[in-house]
């Protein structure tokens, strides 16, 4: 079964969401977002086709936060099978698994993810397939923010980061200190909602960015990015978003989040304040308006197609 919507309707549901959030006061702004523009709200809606729509404040750039996963995930599923990357985020070779370290503030299983990354024991390599996968995938380059990785780097230090990980005997592919570095400027890396929005229509796209054309990787992992995405969700609210939204989805502290529904579009939202749990209140609400108002989900039966008046 097939449902058309209509780009008007698209388009109207994105202009109701914006104007419907846009007064929201609720939230504060994460410490760590230094380069944080705080009135500034936006909304990116891409086709896998390449039509965009976009409301606001769509290119102010924030923090990618684990939003940073969505481009790491696409490395790692084509340097691993599915198989071999679900051993390598649970298991480790030893008798025993080590459990994840408590207390810390920062993704323990991200670290690991960098830490997979191959070449081993070249950062400089490392860096750079990750960072042409998001140029690739976002068909523009994204922007680190220097304030915002002096902060992390310092909360890594003072928290004993890397220390910690050592001590716990957290399994690590390569190097703790270099792994953990890695993941820190990811996290400060910054976006645009259009920016996002590009990256996640080329993931609904099987790999073919719809604006730049290029094939950045091989469509069959596309299943596979958006099915950890779904798992994960935005920072704990992993099972209530879906229900709400009905779109696999990723936040950042930076106050963006990005939604994608392979084959169907991909959305994009930004404003920084946050909730008790980590997500924007804006962008969160603002994506939930849209899907609702059009009663799209990734659960339904029927498969949706976006149609020109």
């Amino acid at each position: 079964m097939e449902r058309k919507i209509s780009l008007s309707d698209l388009r109207k549901a994105v202009d109701e969401a914006y104007e419907a959030n846009k007064s929201l006061k609720e939230g504060e702004v994460d410490s760590r977002n230094a380069c944080a523009d705080v009135k500034a709200f936006g909304i990116s809606v891409m086709l896998p086709d390449g039509t965009l729509i976009n409301k606001g404040d769509t290119d102010v750039k924030s923090p990618l936060g684990s939003i940073s996963k969505v481009a790491l995930s696409t490395v790692l599923f084509s340097q691993n099978s599915p198989m071999e990357l679900i051993k390598k985020s649970g298991q480790c070779p030893c008798k025993k698994v080590p459990e994840k370290p408590k207390g810390l503030s920062f993704s323990a299983h991200g670290i690991r993810a960098f830490s997979a990354i191959e070449p081993v024991g070249d950062p400089e390599s490392k860096w750079n397939i990750y960072e042409n996968r998001m140029i690739d995938l976002m068909g523009s380059a994204p922007e680190l923010c220097d304030k915002t990785y002096q902060a992390l780097q310092k909360e890594a230090a003072d928290t004993n980061l890397v220390d910690t990980l050592a001590a716990d005997g957290y399994y690590l592919y390569d190097d703790a200190s270099l792994s953990a570095n890695l993941y820190l400027k990811a996290l400060a890396m910054t976006a645009s909602t259009q920016q996002l929005a590009t990256m996640g229509a080329t993931i609904a796209a099987d790999g073919v960015n719809p604006v730049t054309g290029k094939t950045v990787f091989d469509g069959a992992i596309t299943q596979n990015v958006v099915a950890l995405m779904a798992a994960k969700g935005p920072h704990k609210m992993r099972a209530p978003w879906l229900v709400a939204s009905g779109i696999p989805a990723k936040s950042s502290y930076g106050g963006a989040i990005l939604g994608i529904i392979p084959g169907v579009m991909a959305i994009a939202a930004y404003a920084p304040e946050l909730n008790p749990a980590g997500v924007s209140v804006k962008a969160a609400k603002a994506i939930i308006d849209v899907m609702q108002k059009l009663d799209i989900s990734i659960f339904a039966s029927a498969q949706v197609k976006f149609v020109n008046d």
